[in-house]
């Protein structure tokens, strides 16, 4: 660690120590949850299955018709179209909605699909050439951003803050998870966005690194640093655990396992907690606690979701470090009873109980389908469980996801290339029914 103490910002402020006491408390939470399986809250059997499959196939048979399709080159679906499909399409998203027990409704509505297609248009304007992976990388944290403005009474909606620090994550983030990018070329990078970040006005040296100084510049003018002091302090909360976090790509002196959860902790927690910041301004203690904790099981799940990703690029994570040695049950298990400890203690709150109930639905069955896609990580036990508790079959849901590869126009794998509204209803549907 000494010899990246110097890539790491001194201007975070009071909330430095307030971010080291979040870490410490959630990794309390931790410990103290079972590592054995909570009881299962629904078991679908195999006509239930075949029910939801059914509703399945028809909506992703909708999104990848014909029409849809040429709407996809032609970039012909207008705000009309686009909200005459959708309504087309809601009966279906109702029924789905019901079978499989997830209470998005009371959440999420059309405000989000909106959002995200603006940000899709958005994204397409900024860099033409971004590919499609980047862009739903990016509109997950939009998505979360969103959340957030839901969460905290503000209207659901695209903003320039919303737009900057969702762009970060495919431009800075895929270079620090590249196995073949040199750690010294990762850090003078980050060394870069640390200036800016603190305000300097050092120039950039490459198309990337423009792109990152410009989304810099996009939040500086929505909020301005003598205003928003805590807006910049936990960019650079942020900025600071990603530095850490190279730690955990270190083959040579990986970290000790305790340091891979607190590592872990603060990356998660820091991210959503700049989302918080950016889309108020300004957080209270209960918003800035709530964020962390969001965003800790968040980070988790995705460590959960990419073990065998993580583990061939020997990014040593919670999961990863442990992978092919030993069944996972137990850490899982443990993740499960963190995330219910964590939303009771936020939903305490009574305005957030609704939230707290789509969260916990969501990253159930993101549990679920991360044990059916690593069978191989677990016991037959654990993937049996998961099997009863998960919606589809998993077979189907390979098949599904297969189809839905199929039916991409070929040689579309930029942005600009499909049509952003109807993008943006086939993001909603993947990411709602973990087809992504």
């Amino acid at each position: 660690m000494n010899d990246l103490a110097s890539f790491l910002s001194a201007e975070v402020g009071p909330l430095g120590a307030r971010v080291e006491g979040y870490v410490r408390e959630h990794e309390l939470i931790w410990r103290q949850a079972p590592a054995e399986p909570l009881p299962s809250k629904k078991r679908f059997a195999r006509r239930d299955k075949k029910a939801v499959e059914r509703e399945l196939s028809h909506l992703v048979g909708r999104l990848s018709s014909e029409p849809a399709r040429t709407s996809f080159l032609e970039g012909s679906l207008d705000p009309a179209r686009m909200e005459g499909l959708a309504a087309e399409l809601r009966p279906s998203f109702k029924r789905l909605l019901g079978l499989v027990d997830l209470p998005l409704e009371a959440v999420y509505d059309a405000r989000f699909v909106d959002s995200t297609r603006r940000f899709l248009q958005a994204a397409r304007d900024f860099d033409p050439g971004l590919s499609l992976a980047s862009a739903y990388q990016a509109l997950r944290n939009v998505w979360i951003m969103n959340t957030l403005q839901f969460d905290l009474g503000l209207a659901v909606e695209h903003t320039d803050a919303v737009f900057a620090y969702s762009m970060v994550y495919p431009y800075l983030d895929n270079l620090l998870d590249d196995a073949g990018a040199s750690e010294a070329g990762k850090l003078a990078l980050v060394a870069k966005l640390k200036h800016w970040l603190e305000g300097s006005g050092r120039s950039a040296d490459s198309p990337g690194e423009e792109r990152l100084r410009a989304l810099v510049g996009l939040i500086e003018r929505r909020y301005p640093r003598a205003e928003f002091s805590g807006v910049y302090q936990s960019l650079l909360a942020i900025y600071n655990a990603q530095v850490k976090s190279l730690l955990q790509q270190r083959l040579e002196f990986p970290p000790p396992a305790d340091d891979s959860l607190s590592i872990s902790f603060e990356k998660g927690g820091t991210s959503v907690l700049a989302d918080g910041y950016l889309v108020a301004g300004r957080l209270d203690p209960a918003d800035e606690d709530f964020c962390f904790g969001f965003g800790t099981f968040l980070q988790l799940a995705d460590d959960l979701q990419d073990i065998a990703e993580d583990a061939a690029r020997g990014h040593r994570t919670l999961f990863s470090r442990q992978a092919g040695r030993a069944p996972l049950d137990a850490t899982a298990a443990r993740l499960e009873g963190y995330l219910a400890a964590v939303l009771e203690r936020a939903g305490a709150k009574l305005r957030r109980s609704a939230l707290c109930d789509a969260i916990g639905s969501g990253m159930s069955l993101m549990f679920q389908e991360s044990v059916g896609k690593h069978p191989g990580y677990f016991s037959r036990g654990f993937v049996r469980r998961a099997r009863r508790a998960f919606p589809v079959r998993f077979s189907y849901l390979k098949k599904l996801r297969r189809r839905l590869k199929g039916k991409m126009p070929e040689g579309c794998v930029r942005l600009a290339d499909l049509d952003p509204g109807l993008v943006a209803l086939m993001a909603v549907s993947s990411r709602a029914f973990a087809l992504d």
